[in-house]
């Protein structure tokens, strides 16, 4: 009874094609072919025809062949260049239109704000300082200075530079910078005499 039940199972898997064994499934695609049309009924056995309705000729009794669909044609890809060349019938891409340049506005200035006579006083004491500081360094300008001289010097004249850019913004840093110049000149000064 086994020995019939294994026959029969290799003759199944024989004439399945292996589609049990295989991983895809076996998928039948239907072959369109030209379209038929549809057969009419054949009219009763009887030989006349009715006296009511008239013949037609043979032509107009069998209905015209119907085309199969014709699918459409899908859209053509403008965005790859073809191989074949550049295509005549299309319009270029518009250039991108780009804002002029606008000018940066100036930050507003964060310093103190001055009243007149602060802003003399201010404006005062940076001048008498730079000119004191400036007097010093122009005496050392000519000495033999050590290192760490040379260190104060370069520094002094770096707070006169940013004092110089301050000035018409921030006359309280600039005013401050100028400070710190003239006392540090001042220093040197004192060291050498």
């Amino acid at each position: 009874m086994t020995a019939i039940r294994i026959t029969l199972l290799c003759g199944v898997l024989l004439l399945s094609g292996g589609c049990f064994l295989s991983k895809k499934p076996a998928v039948i695609v239907p072959v369109a072919g030209p379209a038929t049309p549809a057969a009419q009924p054949s009219p009763p056995a009887s030989t006349t025809p009715p006296a009511s309705v008239p013949a037609k000729p043979a032509a107009t009794q069998t209905a015209p062949a119907q085309a199969a669909p014709v699918p459409a044609a899908p859209a053509a890809d403008t965005s790859k260049p073809s191989p074949f060349g550049p295509a005549t019938n299309v319009t270029p891409a518009p250039k991108p239109v780009t804002p002029a340049p606008v000018k940066p506005v100036p930050a507003p200035a964060l310093g103190a704000i001055l009243t007149a006579d602060q802003r003399k006083q201010l404006d005062a004491s940076y001048q008498s300082d730079l000119k004191q500081a400036n007097l010093v360094l122009s005496k050392l300008s000519g000495r033999t200075l050590t290192a760490e001289q040379t260190d104060s010097v370069s520094r002094a004249r770096a707070w006169i530079r940013q004092a110089a850019q301050y000035h018409d913004r921030d006359l309280a840093t600039a005013a401050e910078l100028v400070r710190r110049a003239r006392v540090l000149t001042q220093d040197l000064a004192g060291a050498l005499n």
